[in-house]
């Protein structure tokens, strides 16, 4: 990658760092090097343990354009494997969620165990020198925290626990690993990656974007939290005592989620675990938000809305996350349009580096700190 001016200006303190180059937002050549220090080179998050509650459950999607499959062994364990056969390379089980006995090539029929050994080679036994043992599935650096599944693709990146340190003692009020999740979809936006987490984990926008939905629900959040992991945490008070997750104030709210108590009990907790996983944790609800780039300036999203595993079981549940689910819809499509005129703009010629405001956009900045350390670090 060529050396991209003015990564000096972003990594001084929020009052008077710069914001990102414009160009960190369209360019190829930029785009080739996040691959490789921030998406290979760190742990991503790579979907919720409880999706693979039964031996042979399986998620097959991409990291840094590299398939993957994690799937649930016959033994309990989530294991990550190359989603590449060792024969001739084919993929082995297309993108998405199932459930398979062992894993079985499409193409011609090589097989493996569920731990990732290769157990059929049909037609194989004419080959000279060729041992079943040495052609496994290559395993990728994996690991489970609170529920959520990482990955390292380069192996490099150090424990998973240095890269989270903080993250399970901050966020142990809300029982992350207990949630569940009672709704799901996934869409693509016209836009960064970058861009899509940033706009998820600032409160400027919330008055001129949001001015007639939840733009005026949340008071101004206290400053994020002293850290040391790869991640950056923003806790917010509510305006008003109740569910910001619902507009309709019809008693269609849940109760409080277990656990929370004080402040915590009516306020949203807004993280950002880079790169590529953000969530608000609430008092009543927590709505994960995880991405995938597809190129320079389009992003696959997967969106979960998840719940106390108790409070799903009871009476007229379906009805009240249907009101849940409007208000994600509402205030996503409010987003996108701005998000998608925004990826216009910063691609402009004439797009420079801007300013924070210091009160209401200091998670960007601290994600954008460490994104620029990383990107201009010498390798």
């Amino acid at each position: 990658m060529r050396t991209v001016a003015g990564w000096d200006k972003v990594k001084g303190p929020v009052e008077t760092a710069y914001t990102l180059p414009p160009s960190c937002y369209f360019s190829p050549d930029i785009y080739t090097s996040e691959r490789k220090r921030i998406f290979s080179g760190g742990w991503v998050s790579f979907g919720r343990a409880e999706d693979l509650g039964n031996a042979g459950e399986y998620f097959a999607s991409t990291v840094s354009d590299t398939p993957l499959v994690a799937v649930r062994g016959d033994d309990g364990e989530i294991r990550v494997f190359a989603n590449t056969c060792r024969h001739r390379g084919m993929q082995l089980l297309s993108e998405g969620r199932g459930c398979v006995r062992q894993i079985a090539c499409p193409f011609h029929g090589w097989g493996y165990a569920l731990d990732g050994a290769l157990t059929a080679t049909p037609r194989m036994k004419s080959s000279i020198d060729f041992n079943k043992s040495d052609f496994g599935l290559i395993q990728i650096s994996s690991a489970v925290r609170e529920g959520f599944i990482f990955v390292n693709l380069d192996g490099a990146a150090g424990s998973v626990d240095d890269w989270l340190s903080g993250f399970s003692d901050l966020h142990q009020p809300w029982n992350l690993e207990a949630l569940r999740t009672a709704s799901q979809r996934e869409f693509r936006v016209r836009c960064n990656w970058k861009l899509f987490l940033e706009v998820f984990n600032e409160y400027y926008h919330l008055k001129k974007v949001h001015p007639g939905t939840f733009g005026s629900l949340y008071q101004d959040p206290d400053p994020p939290e002293p850290i040391t992991g790869c991640f950056v945490s923003q806790f917010g008070e509510h305006v008003k005592k109740g569910s910001v997750g619902v507009l309709e104030k019809d008693h269609n709210e849940l109760p409080l989620l277990p656990g929370l108590t004080g402040r915590l009990s009516n306020g949203t907790r807004y993280s950002w675990v880079y790169p590529n996983l953000s969530f608000a944790a609430s008092r009543d609800a927590l709505w994960m938000l995880e991405v995938t780039p597809i190129d320079p300036t389009e992003t696959q999203v997967r969106m979960r809305l998840m719940f106390d595993a108790d409070v799903m079981q009871s009476r007229g549940f379906a009805a009240k996350l249907a009101t849940y689910e409007e208000r994600m819809k509402i205030g996503m499509a409010e987003d996108i349009v701005v998000l998608e005129a925004q990826q216009i703009g910063v691609s402009s010629q004439f797009a420079r580096q801007g300013r924070f405001c210091p009160e209401l956009e200091p998670s960007v900045h601290a994600f954008q700190k460490w994104y620029a350390e990383r990107m201009s670090a010498v390798i």
